[in-house]
């Protein structure tokens, strides 16, 4: 009987290092079909999210679509318009807003994720787009209150 233990128990161990170099090499494959290590390293790809300041006085004007679009902002307990006056997210429909018109949620940055989730879903416009403010208008907020 104690022959037979140390025998099943290194047929186990095999099975096990047979299952993990099995797993590895389907992840070294999924990751060479996924396209890893191709590229050029010499340009790294750079997503742009904001215009750069390499001329502090310069402002850029605001895309031609942006001037239509419909700014809600909430500050974590109520949604306001840019004139800092409350407005009700339910009445924002297509009716409103027209087909091509845009809908910005400009959210303060300290709401919790789950009350951003919330605020999102209070807001019916097909063309929707969640954004954050910017310090100016958090200073602008705070003066308000």
């Amino acid at each position: 009987m104690s022959i037979e233990a140390p025998a099943q128990e290194n047929a186990m161990t095999e099975i096990a290092l047979a299952l993990a170099m099995g797993f590895f090499s389907l992840m070294v494959l999924t990751l060479i079909s996924m396209g890893v290590g191709q590229g050029d390293a010499k340009s790294p790809a750079v997503l742009s999210l904001a215009p750069s300041e390499a001329s502090p006085g310069a402002r850029a004007a605001p895309p031609a679509d942006a001037r239509n679009d419909l700014i809600i902002i909430f500050d974590g307990k109520r949604f306001l318009d840019t004139d800092l006056k409350p407005v009700d997210p339910e009445t924002v429909n297509q009716s409103m807003t027209g087909p091509a018109r845009r809908v910005v949620l400009a959210l303060d940055p300290s709401v919790p994720l789950r009350d951003a989730m919330a605020a999102r879903a209070r807001v019916s416009s097909p063309n929707l787009v969640v954004s954050t403010l910017d310090d100016r208008w958090i200073k602008a907020l705070e003066a308000a209150k």
